[in-house]
């Protein structure tokens, strides 16, 4: 129904992705959990095949930044076990044919790098959840240029404009932390969580997507229980825009992307609709950087953004070293990107599989 979100990009020829459940990609975690930690306990002389030019060393310690394009490295050269990385080109595709991309980074160096179903480097995918993280970062970055003031700020201050006459009192005084931890009382939206799917189809039919969920009736106290919401991450993208005066895309670009050599100048940002046209979809699928966005013209706060699989890779290198000042300031004082990753306390009424973390 809405392909945009739901589905997986075209490949680079032009076919059609499929779809891209939850399940398959928490296996494909603890498969290579298992594979990497072997792959750095026990070294083999064995050279794998990557799709990368190898670097002829790589040190044990950073000592550059990837702005500019990652430096490769033979496995052994980093500690790791080549013939068990190179087994993955055969592995992945048996075991989880929808994945289109995988690197593995270690000391800063790209290891190993293989794509699958057409896919290129330069191709950009729907990073799905991996959205809600990214509006977590720039929360944190909004916060450090003092946009934001705390995280004890309210949706009655943030995003007061949109509050429906008749909302629930109690939304007002949702906090800023509440909507990061995904405990602000909206009911959970994920079927494969227990959350009831009509809420997004519900938003997604609204003109008004802030009004419309600002103008739903908690499910419970804020605070009080955590439910997994993509709505509250839509909130969040509307509070990052708001509060830095730009939209989403533009403060990513300006404080986020840009410092890490990110390429958005031309991202695409087409409106988030059930039916887009042709058009839409095509140049969609064909920017290796693009997000789309509500109706408003807030980008999408919990999926849509896509990138290349290097440049996500980046992030994910940014946000283990930000705390040691690394490529890009975060917030004052540096606690952020750990504080941003650190998994809840497990709550009593969360299945045992689900564990609230700030920002998805």
């Amino acid at each position: 129904m809405y392909p945009l979100v739901h589905q997986q990009p075209a490949t680079a020829d032009g076919r059609p992705g499929g779809l891209a459940p939850r399940g398959w990609t928490r296996l494909l975690g603890a498969l290579l959990g298992c594979l990497l930690a072997a792959a750095c306990g026990s070294p083999t002389g064995r050279q794998p095949t990557t799709t990368s030019q190898q670097a002829s060393a790589g040190p044990t310690h950073r000592d550059y930044w990837p702005t500019a394009g990652w430096r490769t490295a033979a496995p052994n050269q980093q500690g790791m076990d080549p013939q068990l990385l190179g087994d993955l080109d055969t592995q992945v595709p048996q075991r989880y044919p929808q994945v289109r991309s995988l690197l593995v980074v270690r000391h800063g160096y790209l290891a190993y790098e293989h794509y699958w179903q057409a896919m290129t480097a330069a191709n950009g995918d729907n990073l799905y959840s991996v959205t809600k993280s990214v509006v977590s970062a720039l929360v944190g970055i909004a916060l450090g240029d003092g946009k934001l003031k705390g995280l004890d700020q309210t949706v009655g201050e943030l995003l007061a404009r949109h509050l429906p006459p008749d909302a629930d009192p109690r939304v007002a005084r949702v906090t800023l932390e509440q909507l990061l931890t995904m405990t602000s009382g909206l009911a959970g939206d994920d079927p494969s969580l227990g959350g009831d799917p009509r809420i997004s189809q519900r938003q997604g039919a609204s003109h008004d997507w802030v009004g419309h969920i600002l103008g739903r009736r908690l499910a419970t106290n804020p605070g009080s229980s955590f439910a997994y919401s993509s709505a509250t991450s839509q909130l969040l993208s509307a509070v990052v825009a708001d509060a830095t005066g730009q939209s989403t895309l533009a403060f990513a670009r300006a404080r986020l992307f840009g410092p890490l050599g990110i390429a958005s100048a031309k991202a695409p940002a087409p409106v988030f609709v059930a039916h887009p046209s042709p058009a839409v979809v095509k140049a969609y699928a064909r920017a290796p950087v693009a997000w789309p966005t509500d109706p408003q013209g807030y980008q999408l706060g919990f999926s849509g953004l896509k990138l290349p699989s290097r440049e996500l890779a980046k992030l994910a290198i940014c946000t283990s070293t930000a705390a040691a000042g690394t490529a890009v300031r975060w917030s004052r004082p540096t606690t952020w990107p750990p504080r941003s990753i650190r998994t809840a306390p497990q709550h009593p009424a969360l299945p045992p599989r689900a564990t609230a973390t700030s920002g998805g």
